[in-house]
C-alpha cells in the first residue's frame, strides 16, 4: 500500500514538472513574438508606509518551485487525512523550503503535523502500568473480613465508575481549506480559523467553513474517543463573488395625511390644482440616480498575505472582498496580520464602476 502510495506522489510530481516546462516554453515563445503589453495601474501604493515593498517579478524559476510547493502541500494533506504524520511532516517541510513564505498556511500545517506525530509516538510508546492480580491477594479467612473485602471492593467500583463519567472524552479535529483563512464553525460557534486543530468531545458535530456572514459549506462529521477526523475542502470556486451591484438608495417619501379633501373657496382660495407656496414639490428621479452613479465598488484579493482588510478605517473580512457602495474618490485600503498594518494603499473608487485592487 506504502509503495502504490509513493507511485502515485511520484506520477503528480512529474505531471506537475511536465507542465511546468511546457507552460514557460510556451511563455518564452509568445514573450518573444508579441510586444509586451502594458500593465493598467489600479491602485497607488504609499512607499512611506511600513512594510511596504516593491513588487518582484517572478522569473521562470519561482514559477516553477511554487508549482512544485503546491504539489508537496497536496501530497501533504492527503498524507494527513491517512494519518501518516511523518510523511505529512516531510511534505510540509519540502514544501516550506521551496517557497518560505511565513505568512502562509504551510507553517501551520507543518506544527499540527508534528504535534500529531508526537501525539502518535506517544500513544505507541505508552505502556499500561501492571495491576496487581486478584489472585495474589491472600483470601479472607475469617466472614467479618469477607464482608470487609466486600465492601472495599464495592467502593472501588462505584469510585471507578464515578471517576470514569466525570472524564470527559475527546477527539482531535483537523480542519484545512483552500484557501486558508476561513472561518471554523463547530455547532454554531466560531473557534478558529482554517487550518485549525481543535480538541472536541467525541460524537457527531456540525461543522462550517465560513467568510464572514456567508456559510461556503457545512458537514457533519462524527469524531471518535482518542482519534483524529480530518476536513480538507477547496472553496476557491465558492468564494468567486459575482459582479458587484449598486447598492439600493433610500428614497425619502413625502407623509400625506388621511383626512378627506376639503375643497377651496371660492373667493380668495387657490384654483383646483394649483400648489401651495409652502408645499414642497418631491424629489425629481434624477436625484436618486446622481446618489448611485457617486457611489463605486472594489474587490480586493490578496494571494500573497492572508490578513484582515480594511477600507477607510472599516473592517471588510478576508480576502477577497466585494466592498459596494463606497464614495466616489480616494479610498484607503489595509491590509492587517493580527491587528498590525502589514500593506497600506490608496485606491480610486470610481462612481458607477467595480475596481479590482490586486494586494502583493
Amino acid at each position: 500500500m506504502k509503495n502504490q502510495k509513493t507511485w502515485v506522489a511520484v506520477i503528480l510530481l512529474g505531471t506537475v514538472a511536465v507542465n511546468t516546462g511546457a507552460y514557460l516554453v510556451m511563455r518564452s515563445r509568445r514573450a518573444a513574438q508579441a510586444p509586451a503589453p502594458s500593465t493598467p495601474l489600479v491602485a497607488r501604493v504609499d512607499p512611506a508606509a511600513p512594510g511596504n515593498t516593491p513588487p518582484a517579478v517572478a522569473s521562470p524559476s519561482d514559477d516553477a518551485k511554487a508549482g512544485l510547493a503546491r504539489a508537496r502541500r497536496a501530497s501533504g494533506l492527503a498524507a494527513l487525512e491517512d494519518r501518516d504524520y511523518a510523511r505529512a511532516v516531510t511534505e510540509f517541510t519540502e514544501a516550506l523550503s521551496l517557497r518560505n513564505d511565513p505568512n502562509g498556511d504551510v507553517v501551520e500545517l507543518l506544527r499540527i503535523a508534528t504535534d500529531l506525530r508526537a501525539r502518535e509516538q506517544a500513544r505507541v510508546t505508552k505502556v499500561p502500568e501492571p495491576r496487581e492480580s486478584p489472585t495474589s491477594k491472600s483470601a479472607p479467612r475469617t466472614r467479618a473480613a469477607r464482608l470487609a473485602a466486600a465492601r472495599a471492593q464495592a467502593r472501588e467500583q462505584q469510585q471507578a465508575q464515578a471517576s470514569e463519567a466525570g472524564v470527559e472524552r475527546k477527539g482531535l479535529l483537523l480542519v484545512t481549506s483552500t484557501p486558508p483563512g476561513l472561518v471554523v464553525l463547530v455547532d454554531g460557534k466560531e473557534l478558529d480559523m482554517t487550518p485549525a486543530r481543535l480538541s472536541v468531545t467525541a460524537g457527531s458535530h456540525r461543522v462550517v467553513l465560513a467568510q464572514g456572514d456567508r456559510h461556503l459549506y457545512s458537514e457533519t462529521l462524527e469524531v471518535a474517543e482518542d482519534s483524529v477526523r480530518s476536513l480538507n475542502r477547496d472553496l476557491t470556486a465558492e468564494l468567486t463573488l459575482p459582479a458587484a451591484r449598486a447598492a439600493p438608495v433610500a428614497v425619502p417619501v413625502v407623509a400625506t395625511s388621511s383626512a378627506p379633501p376639503v375643497a377651496a373657496a371660492p373667493v380668495g382660495g387657490l384654483a383646483p390644482g394649483a400648489r401651495s407656496p409652502d408645499s414642497t414639490p418631491p424629489p425629481e428621479p434624477s436625484v436618486a440616480k446622481a446618489a448611485v452613479a457617486q457611489r463605486g465598488d472594489l474587490e480586493v484579493t490578496s494571494p500573497g498575505l492572508y490578513g484582515e482588510v480594511w477600507i477607510n478605517n472599516r473592517p471588510y473580512g478576508f480576502p477577497p472582498i466585494s466592498a459596494q457602495a463606497l464614495p466616489a474618490g480616494p479610498a484607503r485600503v489595509e491590509v492587517r496580520v493580527n491587528g498590525e498594518v502589514k500593506r497600506r494603499m490608496t485606491v480610486d473608487v470610481e462612481p458607477g464602476r467595480s475596481t479590482r485592487v490586486r494586494v502583493r
